[in-house]
């Protein structure tokens, strides 16, 4: 019935049916079907437009714009199927063609598919940064579930597309009845070869659902401080401070233990240590402290405190306590504690209360008497009443 519908079609449209021309009406067939399947896509992008225009949603017209190709190249499919099939040539062309013409209407069909995920994965992440901007922490963890579910999403397309692509060739399809009827050991060595693989995969998939870490947590791993930039399935990319990318298997943050400094909440407590001599004036020290601390912006007004907690054969060790919001701020906080501190106490009467080595020197008699040796100490204790006698002819 469909081939009679087209030639119809063709007899009304003038078009022959016979002779050489039916080989000029397949070849053309394939620029006027995509020609015409692209006037059509673009009339409906157009019209869909006048309605996107009049929603508030801002996903509507990416979604139009990531259709066009897709849907030009799966009914470019049909119309070149449908012109080809007005001469019988055509039709024998296109049964010759049926199973690359489904592989392609099938392609296009997974294209559509995958646009639409990363469309919607793009407006879940712009919708959980905004969040995050206003102070919600939980939508980091929307960010990690939306990219990892849109990983998984692509992979079962493409697995999906891919077996209805090679169902629909023959020579293919038996070569995968008698892998599937031979598979006694072919199996088992596959089984054992996917092992790690098939790990890795259910290791990103434990790590989206218990959530360990989330996308932009602050983390330590191996003594290395990042932030998590990408989760994926088998692995995760750390960026370190200094802009490297540090890479980490999804397993490894299973079973073994890190530091997440952002899991739940940003705030961090640190600390600064300087050593100073034992007389220093530590009252002075804490109130120098309190009185240079709400200066800067980066103190978060929640912790602060001066202790003594050390001393040595030299010096004392105070330690000062502050707060900041996030682990950035408390670092360059720390610092600049540090250097106004330490300014002010080599300022401080002169740099009197920095760490100083003592020497003990003894008198001009004792030092006579350590050169004399014992006999000298004998003759200073005959001498005089009081020894003066003694030590001036130690002396001499």
């Amino acid at each position: 019935m469909q081939n009679s519908v087209f030639e119809s079609l063709g007899a009304r449209l003038g078009i022959p049916t016979e002779g050489p021309w039916q080989w000029l009406i397949v070849a053309a067939s394939v620029p006027v079907g995509l020609g015409l399947a692209r006037l059509v896509v673009h009339g409906f992008r157009r019209a869909g437009s006048v309605v996107a225009r009049r929603t508030s949603t801002p996903w509507d017209e990416k979604m139009l714009d990531a259709a066009i190709g897709p849907m030009t190249l799966c009914l470019g499919v049909v119309l070149t199927a449908g012109f080809a099939k007005t001469t019988p040539v055509g039709r024998e062309v296109v049964a010759d063609l049926r199973s690359l013409l489904s592989a392609l209407f099938i392609a296009g069909v997974a294209w559509l598919l995958m646009r639409i995920v990363g469309i919607l994965t793009e407006v879940l992440d712009a919708r959980a940064l905004r969040h995050l901007e206003e102070g919600s922490e939980s939508s980091r963890g929307l960010r990690t579930q939306a990219r990892v579910l849109e990983r998984v999403a692509r992979v079962l397309i493409v697995i999906v597309a891919g077996a209805l692509v090679l169902l629909n060739f023959e020579t293919v399809r038996n070569v995968g009845v008698s892998l599937l009827a031979s598979a006694g050991i072919a199996g088992v060595v596959l089984g054992l070869a996917a092992q790690k693989p098939v790990g890795a995969i259910l290791s990103g998939l434990h790590i989206l659902f218990t959530r360990p870490i989330d996308l932009g947590d602050k983390v330590v791993v191996d003594g290395q401080f990042g932030t998590i930039e990408e989760i994926r399935l088998t692995h995760v990319v750390m960026k370190i401070w200094d802009e490297r990318r540090l890479i980490i298997p999804t397993a490894r943050l299973l079973d073994e233990s890190f530091e997440n400094w952002t899991k739940h909440g940003a705030e961090k407590l640190g600390t600064v240590e300087i050593h100073v001599d034992y007389r220093t004036p530590v009252d002075a020290v804490r109130q120098r402290f309190e009185s240079i601390l709400p200066n800067s912006e980066l103190w978060d007004r929640r912790v602060k405190a001066v202790q003594v907690t050390n001393v040595t054969e030299r010096t004392i060790e105070v330690r000062f306590l502050m707060s900041a919001t996030d682990s950035g701020k408390l670092f360059d906080l720390r610092c600049w504690v540090r250097e106004e501190m330490l300014r002010w106490v080599r300022e401080l009467e002169e740099g009197r209360f920095l760490p100083q080595e003592r020497f003990t020197r003894a008198s001009p008699v004792a030092e006579a008497v350590e050169r004399r040796g014992p006999a000298s100490g004998r003759a200073r204790r005959a001498g005089g009443v009081d020894g003066v006698d003694g030590v001036a002819d130690v002396a001499t």
